[in-house]
């Protein structure tokens, strides 16, 4: 047997350990691992599942998009959950093949915390790259009044609050911005942060910074944002327009790309057309296998999926999230229906 081989094979065992353990105990037990960025989704979907179905048991661990794409392919966890598809590549390199499954989209917010500003937060794209990428170090810069006439911006430093661990949040942001500024190169999971950056964990974690930090910024989640009722910024669109974070500016930025979705469902909107769209929005995927090695792990993944993206969808525009759009839910239904 080649590397490549047993690599797979161990990839196999690892997952048949865990199912049948699951298995013996009773009730089926699926576990999942991945983005904080569907955490508050995911938490409220598994509470309601679980309290209706007694044979099977859904867990989930907010580890981040990295953390939890190692998981999945190691075969410690029965789904991973991301906002980064996976390259071809890596796909291949995973036993049993994957799925990528829409689940939820959301939109990703600038939090910050700026005392008795009396106006509400407007960042231009120049804004946005620049106080990012550390150039522009206070509130009273001539880039951010621009954007603010009248708003009485403090002369303090801005504290940029950011993410250190691997995440598909980070990903979609800077993808974003990959496609705004021109000066914006760097995309990925994990960058490098400008020095004076306070860098923490997951999506609470840095909503959680932001609360606590005066003069403060931040990107997370608009749910964890919303949470702790933390202020957030108008940010320009592609059609220059400075948009609020919420249902309806949320909705239109999927809407131009609805008919677009390709069959396996990886799709990146790293700058949506429209003039109401809010312009930083990403889907969040549960990656699968098509194929387990238990028949009770494929039909629980089948239900519980299958709960989420019908009844489930009902709990998302409530929590802050995007819910999909119907051609999306169906194209998320049918990649569902390939598991095995």
């Amino acid at each position: 047997m080649g590397r490549a081989g047993l690599r797979g094979a161990l990839q196999k065992a690892a997952l048949a350990a865990v199912v049948c353990f699951a298995s013996e105990a009773g009730a089926v037990e699926l576990k999942g691992a991945g983005a904080t960025f569907p955490a508050n989704l995911y938490e409220q979907w598994i509470s309601e599942f679980n309290r209706a179905n007694t044979d099977v048991t859904v867990t989930y661990s907010a580890v981040g998009s990295g953390e939890g794409i190692r998981q999945f392919s190691q075969g410690s966890v029965a789904f991973g959950a991301t906002e980064r598809p996976l390259s071809d590549k890596q796909v291949e390199a995973i036993a049993g093949g994957v799925l990528h499954v829409p689940t939820t989209a959301g939109m990703i917010v600038f939090a910050y915390n700026i005392p008795g500003l009396d106006k509400e937060l407007r960042l231009s794209q120049e804004s946005v790259a620049g106080i990012l990428s550390g150039r522009i170090k206070a509130w009273n810069d001539p880039v951010i009044q621009a954007a603010n006439p009248g708003a009485n911006l403090p002369a303090k430093d801005i504290a940029l609050v950011a993410r250190r661990d691997s995440s598909g949040t980070t990903f979609s942001l800077t993808s974003h911005l990959a496609a705004v500024s021109s000066d914006w190169k760097e995309v990925g999971t994990t960058i490098v942060w400008p020095k004076t950056a306070q860098l923490v964990a997951g999506n609470e974690g840095v909503a959680g910074r932001i609360a606590i930090a005066e003069y403060s910024i931040g990107y997370v989640e608009y749910s964890f944002a919303a949470r702790l009722n933390l202020r957030t910024a108008l940010v320009e669109n592609k059609s220059g327009q400075f948009v609020r974070a919420d249902a309806a500016s949320g909705a239109a930025a999927l809407a131009s790309t609805v008919d677009a979705m390709p069959a396996d469902g990886r799709q990146s909107i790293p700058n949506p057309e429209g003039e109401t769209a809010y312009p930083i929005v990403t889907y969040s995927w549960v990656l699968l296998r098509r194929e387990n090695a238990d028949a009770a792990i494929t039909d629980g993944l089948k239900r519980f999926f299958g709960w989420g993206l019908a009844d489930g969808q009902a709990l998302s525009d409530k929590l802050g999230y995007i819910p999909l759009p119907a051609p999306v839910a169906e194209r998320a239904k049918a990649i569902l229906a390939e598991l095995r």
